[in-house]
């Protein structure tokens, strides 16, 4: 019944729920039989999510009131983007946050009235009680409910009217860094438990910092970026990057790596090295993308999307260490490696300890290096991998690898090198010759073969990318191709933005496509960077009129928006600084 590369979904599917997959053909059965539908979106890699939901759904009791009275839709959030962007819409407008896992309540016909995330087996009770008391005795009130949802999805986080051209300028920009940047950045570690790494948020930032002589961004970036480096966040044993950690200060990894996440946190890094020069910056580059080439390969072609912990963080043996493994390990040397790691020479040498990427970590010669990764391989099985290679996040990495050259000049051949190798595997794994990709690439990852608008927006982006760094005719002729294809099957010329979907592949009731910038940048904002880029290339107006027409739709909405639209306000960014690339700084706007 399903068909799905997800390890989130199979692990799921091995329960005593009977899972529907989220097809028209499971939504025509509920309105057959008059169920309501019960949806639940869940991911492998963030562990606190996955193992709350894990004990929910192995209740027997959630597990005999799902079954015997609702139509139960089980989706990873990768499987289908675009119901995860309505669900996540949906948690918005309900709690005010978003999280993962969500859990979503519909009528019949798809049309939802309620969505929460985290809950216990007895509050899920309760709350199935009472929706189903309402169901029959109420029912109008939950139509009543389903119809404000409904309302306000067509509205949350899209675009639904195509604006009047109008003026484009820094005090746009100011104003809309102006609305936010104090509350959520600089005060942010007051506001976020856990702590989850915005890396988009600081790239748009820093570029406006420097563009704009923005001295205290800049200062505040630079501080932030120094003090996650030496912390607890990356891993000082394997490299990479941990997604989450318990709070703001970075002492308590929830060990968690993501490809996307590493990606984007390469590209910010390279630019912190680019505006400041400091060595550390580049050395992070390199913990980055070693991390990616090493430990998240696939095999097939590619790189898998995450590898995360089996087990709770607090019970986790292998990314900390006790002073005896060192010494079994190192003899007489193992004080010295331990201070290198930020281990606490005070504690007993049986306790398990959080390492630190500390500024001494360089010292760590390679087979001393060796030696530590060693002691990781009895415990490896605590690791759970998520082996999906999305197409999305892999022409992500074409695209960082190719900014990273820029950036990184004096190594530019090395990673333009990686970048090609890479966008070969990615169109090796198309459908056939023509252009269509599959979501997944190589073998056994076809479980949802259709891509979407996200990565053909990034294929695309990888493309423009790889043709501005080699010049090569290939990548041009690619990029034509794909331009094409994109314009003809999710261009919607009534509000001159971009659907999610083509036209022949809607399952939700909503076709859209977000403007929001939620985990990582909007496809629409991605979209927007092509055409810009095309524009740069080809000096074709058509690009010019609708690139600048999303960013006049996205103006009415920019101010208020916090970091969520971070990914527009680098676009207008791109556009003032490729308008003006001299700024007259003799009457800044205050930010």
């Amino acid at each position: 019944m399903f068909r799905t590369s997800s390890p989130y979904v199979k692990h799921l599917l091995k329960g005593n729920i009977r899972w529907q997959p989220f097809t028209r053909e499971t939504l025509e059965t509920a309105i057959r039989q008059e169920k309501i539908i019960f949806i639940h979106i869940g991911h492998i890699s963030n562990i606190a999510g996955r193992e709350q939901a894990y004990a929910l759904f192995s209740d027997p009791r959630v597990a005999e009131t799902i079954n015997r009275n609702f139509i139960p839709i089980l989706l990873d959030i990768e499987d289908v983007p675009e119901a995860s962007l309505i669900a996540l819409d949906l948690l918005i407008i309900n709690e005010q946050t978003y999280t993962i896992p969500i859990n979503i309540f519909s009528l019949p016909g798809a049309k939802p009235f309620l969505s929460f995330s985290h809950i216990t087996p007895e509050e899920f009770i309760a709350l199935t009680e009472n929706i189903l008391n309402s169901y029959r005795d109420k029912r109008h009130r939950l139509e009543k409910m389903s119809l404000y949802m409904v309302e306000r999805l067509q509205n949350t986080g899209v675009v639904t009217k195509k604006e009047s051209p109008k003026e484009i300028n820094a005090k746009l920009l100011h104003a809309y860094v102006r609305s936010w940047y104090s509350k959520y950045i600089a005060s942010e570690g007051q506001y976020h438990t856990p702590y989850t790494l915005n890396s988009r948020n600081y790239i748009f930032l820093l570029k406006y910092a420097q563009r704009y002589h923005k001295q205290e961004i800049s200062d505040f970036i630079k501080h932030g970026l120094e003090k996650l480096y030496f912390s607890a966040m990356f891993d000082p044993v394997e490299g990479g990057v941990f997604t989450q950690s318990a709070d703001y200060r970075f002492l308590e990894p929830l060990y968690e790596k993501s490809l996307s996440e590493n990606v984007q946190m390469a590209i910010l890094y390279s630019f912190g090295y680019k505006y400041f020069k400091l060595e550390i910056f580049r050395q992070a580059v390199e913990n980055l993308t070693d991390f990616i080439e090493k430990d998240l390969e696939s095999g097939t072609g590619g790189y898998m999307s995450s590898v995360t912990l089996k087990i709770q963080p607090e019970d986790s043996r292998y990314y900390k260490y006790t002073h005896d493994e060192l010494k079994k390990a190192f003899s007489a040397n193992y004080m010295t490696i331990g201070n290198y790691l930020g281990m606490n020479p005070d504690l007993p040498e049986d306790a398990r300890q959080i390492l630190l990427n500390t500024p001494d970590n360089i010292k760590i010669k390679p087979d001393e290096r060796i030696l530590l990764k060693r002691i990781r391989e009895g415990h490896k099985n605590e690791l759970l991998y998520d082996r999906r290679v999305i197409t999305a996040y892999n022409c992500m990495y074409v695209s960082a690898l190719c900014i990273i050259a820029n950036n990184l000049e004096y190594q530019k051949e090395k990673y333009t090198k990686k970048a090609a190798e890479l966008m070969e595997k990615i169109l090796k794994g198309r459908k056939s010759k023509n252009i269509t990709l599959y979501r997944y690439i190589g073998p056994g990852n076809k479980g949802y073969p259709g891509s979407n608008l996200l990565d053909y927006s990034l294929a695309l982006n990888a493309l423009l990318y790889l043709y501005k760094s080699t010049g090569e005719e290939c990548y041009d002729e690619l990029s034509r191709k794909y331009t094409a294809f994109i314009l003809l099957n999710y261009y919607q010329a009534d509000n001159g933005m971009f659907s999610s979907t083509s036209r022949l592949e809607q399952v939700t009731p909503f076709k859209r496509e977000s403007v929001i910038d939620y985990i990582r940048f909007s496809a629409n904002s991605i979209m927007a960077r092509n055409l810009h880029m095309l524009y740069k290339l080809r000096k074709d107006t058509f690009y010019l009129e609708a690139f600048k027409q999303q960013l006049y739709n996205i103006e009415p909405h920019l101010i208020g928006s916090g970091p969520m639209m971070a990914g527009w306000g680098l676009q207008i960014l791109n556009y003032l600084t490729d308008k003006t690339p001299n700024p007259d700084f003799s009457h800044p706007f205050p930010a």
